[in-house]
């Protein structure tokens, strides 16, 4: 399973669901590291992540700012007009390693955290 599947079909309804039952009061802030294969896009697995966090925050961004390049590794840093922020680095795991997202949401109450 690709990086992006395991984004769509395990994670972000696991996230929605911590989120929306209160748990963690309101979501402050977001902390990804996602490890990719060589042959997936860096770009699409940021915008997978990128509108998780959207849908996590309830609302557009108020700034938005990626850099890094699609060979290596891009980091995304974003912020919302309530204050809320995320931080996404997105890179290219070694050939023997498997890919993982390791995966941190600080609310107002209490906070998340997935790894494999």
């Amino acid at each position: 399973m690709d990086q992006q599947a395991v984004i769509d079909y395990e994670l972000a309804p696991a996230m929605s669901d911590i989120v929306e039952s209160g748990r963690l009061g309101s979501t402050r802030f977001i902390r990804c590291i996602g490890e990719v294969r060589s042959e997936v896009n860096l770009e699409t697995v940021a915008d997978g992540w990128h509108m998780a966090f959207r849908r996590l925050i309830g609302s557009e961004p108020s700034r938005q700012v990626v850099s890094g390049d699609e060979e290596f590794a891009l980091t995304g840093m974003t912020n919302w007009p309530g204050g809320q922020s995320a931080i996404l680095v997105v890179g290219r795991t070694q050939e023997d390693m498997k890919p993982s997202p390791d995966l941190m949401i600080i609310g107002s109450k209490g906070a998340a955290y997935y790894s494999e």
